[in-house]
Protein backbone atom coordinates (compact mmCIF):
# COMPACT_ATOMS: atom_id res chain seq x y z
CA UNK A 1 0.00 0.00 0.00
CA UNK A 2 1.25 3.29 -1.32
CA UNK A 3 1.88 5.93 1.65
CA UNK A 4 -1.20 8.43 -0.32
CA UNK A 5 -3.26 5.40 0.31
CA UNK A 6 -2.32 5.28 4.17
CA UNK A 7 -3.57 8.71 4.01
CA UNK A 8 -6.44 8.36 2.02
CA UNK A 9 -7.51 5.54 4.54
CA UNK A 10 -6.81 7.85 7.78
CA UNK A 11 -8.97 10.65 6.10
CA UNK A 12 -11.68 8.40 4.76
CA UNK A 13 -11.99 6.04 7.96
CA UNK A 14 -11.95 9.14 10.25
CA UNK A 15 -14.53 10.82 8.10
CA UNK A 16 -12.57 14.35 7.78
CA UNK A 17 -13.59 15.06 4.22
CA UNK A 18 -17.63 14.29 5.19
CA UNK A 19 -16.87 16.89 8.19
CA UNK A 20 -15.26 19.20 6.02
CA UNK A 21 -18.53 19.20 3.48
CA UNK A 22 -21.22 19.59 6.25
CA UNK A 23 -18.95 22.22 7.96
CA UNK A 24 -18.62 24.31 4.18
CA UNK A 25 -22.76 23.08 3.75
CA UNK A 26 -21.40 21.95 0.33
CA UNK A 27 -22.03 18.02 -0.93
CA UNK A 28 -19.72 15.82 -1.53
CA UNK A 29 -18.11 15.02 -5.96
CA UNK A 30 -16.61 11.66 -5.00
CA UNK A 31 -15.80 11.69 -8.32
CA UNK A 32 -13.13 14.37 -7.70
CA UNK A 33 -9.69 14.40 -8.41
CA UNK A 34 -9.42 16.73 -5.80
CA UNK A 35 -9.08 14.04 -2.94
CA UNK A 36 -6.18 12.29 -4.23
CA UNK A 37 -4.68 15.73 -4.98
CA UNK A 38 -4.80 16.67 -1.04
CA UNK A 39 -3.91 13.14 0.09
CA UNK A 40 -0.94 13.65 -1.82
CA UNK A 41 -0.32 17.25 -1.07
CA UNK A 42 0.02 15.90 2.54
CA UNK A 43 2.55 13.29 2.20
CA UNK A 44 4.82 15.37 0.48
CA UNK A 45 4.54 18.26 3.43
CA UNK A 46 5.31 15.77 5.44
CA UNK A 47 8.02 14.50 3.18
CA UNK A 48 9.57 18.29 3.59
CA UNK A 49 8.92 18.47 7.14
CA UNK A 50 11.04 15.65 7.38
CA UNK A 51 13.60 16.50 5.70
CA UNK A 52 14.30 19.93 6.82
CA UNK A 53 14.50 18.73 10.39
CA UNK A 54 17.62 19.72 12.12
CA UNK A 55 19.29 16.61 13.57
CA UNK A 56 20.49 17.24 16.95
CA UNK A 57 23.50 17.77 18.51
CA UNK A 58 25.85 17.33 21.81
CA UNK A 59 25.74 20.81 23.45
CA UNK A 60 29.04 20.26 24.10
CA UNK A 61 31.09 18.82 21.50
CA UNK A 62 28.63 18.77 18.49
CA UNK A 63 28.35 14.84 18.24
CA UNK A 64 24.90 13.94 16.89
CA UNK A 65 22.59 12.93 19.76
CA UNK A 66 19.37 10.41 19.75
CA UNK A 67 16.21 12.60 20.29
CA UNK A 68 15.25 14.00 23.15
CA UNK A 69 18.95 13.86 24.30
CA UNK A 70 21.16 17.33 24.71
CA UNK A 71 24.53 15.30 25.20
CA UNK A 72 25.91 12.30 23.55
CA UNK A 73 27.92 10.87 26.61
CA UNK A 74 28.35 11.61 30.38
CA UNK A 75 31.59 13.14 29.93
CA UNK A 76 29.74 15.80 27.79
CA UNK A 77 27.21 16.52 30.08
CA UNK A 78 30.10 16.82 32.97
CA UNK A 79 32.21 19.47 30.88
CA UNK A 80 29.23 21.40 30.31
CA UNK A 81 27.94 21.54 33.08
CA UNK A 82 31.35 23.00 34.44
Amino acid sequence: MSRVEIVSNILNDSKVYDKIADALGIELNNDSDIFREIEEYIVEQYDEMDSNKQTETCRACNEDVKEDSYYCSKECYKIDAE
